[in-house]
């Protein structure tokens, strides 16, 4: 009995302890399928986060809060990926002090390649949009090498859509169709249609090659309402706008983008908002409606991103501008005139600059490949001068005939080299169309006179030239027509300057001239010989129904001084005097009559007032 009783005790207790161990067997099983579970709906929930965040921005940042929650339990490709999208949504909130170097960061450190080329696509979009383009062409190249080596169908999407919209920005329409085409080829998910056709018509807008808001346009403005792509559908009806606008269809401008407005504002996209405020104060003033003009143009403004050469601001500033014109309140629109004047001009120099860093980065990569080509082929002709060692005696002048052909191939590189660093200049410097100084080359000669002439004290005047009409020339012969038109006035004007007076292209018809050593009177009949010079290129076309006139615009250092700021201001508030005095004519300015202009414009105002 005691011997059975001990054992019946000793199973009991080896029951006791199965049972124990078993227990904590469970447990331990049921936390880690519980954390498992928890990894699980984190990553699920960071998958649609990201699948959302161009169509519901509202969810997209509440998934953001909820997950930041919970930072310390993600692993840590969750943890790169959750900086990934708190970095793009800082980009698309306009943060881009923070949105840039997190950016950065996930680029140098990340471990997930696929994060890394994504987050080099968004850094390039962001590098774009805040004016750093030289940044964002470099990375472009790196960007389509590594292209063929990524195989994630969104990451590709997204490195597609960033080189379409930084080579349409350029003008390279040709090559921004066929990325943009590709994304829609992909199709990633069945979004590629609504992103790459919305690129598509983009392109297809700003070259002038869409002419009409139809089917197209509907079905890719339904392909992205259908995917909730809300962005993508109303940055295509923006372009549907402008051309409503362009065409005088100012109600369906005003009824498309009224009726998604409030979609628009909730995406909080600022840029867009901006966009969509400026073109129905535009819409609004043509129609008549001061009010509504006015508040959606302040709208525009305050909304618009922090560049003030964004497009939005040209508008917008323009049509407070003529508002307030209009209303007879000239200070306040002197001053609108002004901002819309430098918003207009820095956009020309943002495109230039724009323009210029695609060129500068174009140039160098091909200097670089040259120098490239160079370093290989000398790395061939040393290994083959090592070969030859061994019988250097038998073949001495099969080397000194190779050592003539390095020589030879050094000087040809070298002049080379020089030769396309000289047109690269010329390239920087001078108007594609008309062969003579761009903008920015122009303002560069005018400093540097206006210098001399301050140091020697001699009178120097500035010319503004504008094409009257020139839009009708375009609209009723075609854009081939007023090519031609600018090229043959650029011919005919250079005839009668001299080679110390500078002559420049400021953009579409406009141009500048620079007379050193003139008075204001040589300049004035200048400006009359060349208004009859351009006058005479109606018969040269031999068409009845082209006309070509101009209006001169003329300021002197010796009543607007040597600030070229001023003198051109100047020049161009006498431009405006002779368009509004009827056209094809030059006028003056004179500083005199300003003043007196504004004294009386005071003292009508002083007497309205009484």
């Amino acid at each position: 009995m005691p011997e059975l009783t001990r054992r019946r005790a000793s199973g009991a207790s080896f029951a006791r302890q199965f049972l124990r161990g078993a227990t904590a067997l469970a447990l331990l099983w049921a936390a880690t399928c519980a954390i498992a579970g928890e990894r699980e709906d984190t990553g699920r929930l960071l998958n649609k986060a990201d699948r959302i965040k161009s169509t519901n921005h509202a969810e997209f940042v509440a998934i953001l809060g909820s997950l930041e929650g919970r930072a310390g339990q993600l692993a840590g490709a969750q943890k790169e990926y959750l900086r990934y999208l708190k970095a793009w949504k800082s980009a698309t909130e306009g943060d881009d002090q923070t949105a840039i170097p997190e950016l950065k960061e996930i680029i140098q450190h990340s471990s997930d390649l696929t994060l890394q080329f994504r987050a080099r696509s968004t850094l390039m979009n962001l590098q774009e949009v805040t004016g750093h383009y030289e940044a964002a062409y470099s990375e472009l190249n790196r960007l389509l090498e590594q292209l063929p080596r990524v195989s994630d169908k969104s990451a590709r999407e997204q490195a597609l859509l960033v080189a379409a919209q930084l080579y349409r920005a350029v003008g390279q329409t040709d090559l921004s169709l066929g990325y943009a085409q590709k994304v829609i080829d992909e199709n990633w998910s069945g979004r590629g249609i609504c992103r790459g056709g919305q690129q598509k018509l983009a392109a297809l807008f700003e070259s002038g090659r869409l002419g009409t808001v139809g089917a197209e346009v509907q079905a890719e403005t339904d392909a992205c309402e259908k995917l909730g792509e809300f962005l993508y559908s109303n940055e295509i009806r923006t372009h549907a706008a402008k051309l409503y606008i362009d065409q005088g269809r100012l109600d369906d401008a005003i009824a498309l983008l009224k009726g998604h407005y409030e979609e628009v504002l909730r995406t909080q996209y600022s840029r867009l908002i901006s966009q969509f405020d400026a073109l129905l104060a535009d819409a609004y003033r043509r129609k008549g409606y001061a009010v509504l003009a006015q508040t959606f143009a302040s709208n525009s403004l305050a909304h618009a991103p922090k560049s003030p050469y964004a497009e939005s601001s040209v508008t917008a500033n323009r049509v407070l501008y003529e508002l307030a014109k209009e209303r007879g309140d000239f200070k306040s629109a002197l001053d609108f005139h002004e901002q819309y004047t430098a918003a207009d001009r820095g956009h020309m120099d943002d495109l230039s600059a724009r323009q210029l860093a695609y060129d500068k980065v174009a140039h160098e990569t091909i200097a670089s490949k040259l120098q490239i080509t160079a370093l290989t082929r000398q790395n061939q002709v040393l290994k083959l001068e090592k070969a030859l060692g061994a019988e250097a005696l038998e073949n001495s002048r099969l080397y000194g005939a190779l050592l003539v052909t390095i020589l030879v191939f050094i000087g040809l590189w070298t002049y080379r080299t020089k030769r396309l660093q000289l047109h690269f200049m010329n390239v920087s410097r001078l108007d594609g169309l008309t062969g003579i100084s761009n903008r920015l080359h122009f303002i560069s000669q005018a400093e540097s006179a206006l210098e001399y002439a301050r140091k020697s004290q001699k009178e120097l005047c500035i010319v503004l030239c504008d094409l009257d009409h020139f839009k009708a020339i375009n609209d009723r012969h075609g854009h081939a027509t007023g090519d031609l038109v600018l090229q043959e006035t650029v011919s005919r004007c250079r005839v009668h300057l001299h080679a110390h007076e500078a002559f420049g292209r400021f953009g579409g018809e406009e141009f500048s001239i620079l007379l050193p050593d003139s008075g204001p009177e040589a300049a004035r009949q200048r400006g009359e010989q060349l208004r009859m010079v351009i006058t005479g290129i109606s018969a040269g076309f031999g068409s009845g129904e082209l006309k070509v006139s101009a209006s001169f615009g003329i300021a002197a250092t010796s009543s607007s001084g040597y600030e070229l700021r001023q003198l051109l201001a100047h020049a161009d508030a006498a431009l405006y005097q002779a368009k509004g005095a009827g056209r094809n004519c030059v006028v003056l300015y004179d500083a005199r009559a300003a003043v007196e202009r504004t004294a009386g414009v005071a003292a009508h105002l002083t007497a309205v007032g009484g």
